[in-house]
């Protein structure tokens, strides 16, 4: 599995000396007010909260204010790749080219840091819970019962999680827009962790997304230019830095 880094900002381990205690905005599912936890000095101190009790964690996004500027950047530079892209392609490619940065447009991305927020894992875990400095946001809620199909389809959005089911089979009920890759999908799992899954009937593997999943259908290999290809590497970054809906 290929998991995607930031240019900037992980957790600040500090040698030496004292270091600033982070602050945490916390964004909970269903409410619309924000709870700002101070003074935390380790990321255990933030997943331990009594009032955080049963979130669904392997689905939590924590992100790091410099970082989520850098995020930030990164998705713009993406739309403008795609009106770019599109400006230069006709007929149903650039229409395809269009929708998927519309669905992009629609997303809102952060400077996600790539760490685990189990709270038993950061509780024992060697290495597992840093020392937190500077801005924070958190975005916890409840395990969903739906993943999100992407990309280059012609139905995108929310479908009911089946268990079992595999990638493959989640793609059989949309069409392929122009230029879109018919012999490999990818998956953003809700920890950002990301996966290219064969779904031909000639490669096809049983790879089942989980609940909260992204199912990415992006620009098919071309044997003329590389462009296709980065733009896919940047649409799964920003799909796997993405701020839970």
């Amino acid at each position: 599995m290929k998991k995607i880094t930031l240019i900037a900002g992980l957790f600040c381990a500090i040698s030496g000396g004292a270091f600033a205690a982070g602050t945490v905005d916390v964004h909970r599912e269903g409410e619309a007010k924000t709870l700002t936890l101070t003074n935390a000095e380790h990321l255990a101190d933030l997943v331990a909260q009594p009032r955080l009790a049963g979130s669904w964690w392997r689905g939590a996004v924590i992100a790091e204010q410099q970082a989520t500027t850098v995020a930030e950047q990164q998705h713009q530079a993406l739309l403008a790749a795609l009106s770019r892209a599109a400006m230069e392609a006709s007929g149903t490619d650039a229409a395809a080219i269009n929708a998927l940065r519309q669905q992009l447009q629609a997303i809102k991305v952060t400077g996600r840091q790539f760490v685990s927020l189990d709270p038993d894992e950061v509780r024992i875990g060697e290495g597992k819970n840093p020392p937190l400095q500077g801005k924070y946001s958190l975005w916890v809620g409840n395990e969903p019962s739906t993943i999100t199909l992407f990309g280059l389809i012609n139905r995108p959005g929310k479908v009911a999680f089946t268990p079992g089911r595999d990638v493959a089979s989640y793609l059989k009920e949309v069409d392929r827009l122009s230029g879109g890759e018919r012999s490999y999908a990818w998956v953003i799992y809700p920890d950002g962790r990301t996966l290219k899954a064969p779904i031909a009937y000639w490669n096809r593997r049983h790879i089942e997304p989980m609940p909260g999943s992204i199912v990415f259908v992006g620009f098919a290999d071309s044997l003329w230019t590389k462009k296709y290809d980065e733009l896919n590497v940047a649409i799964l970054r920003s799909l796997s830095q993405r701020i839970p809906d």
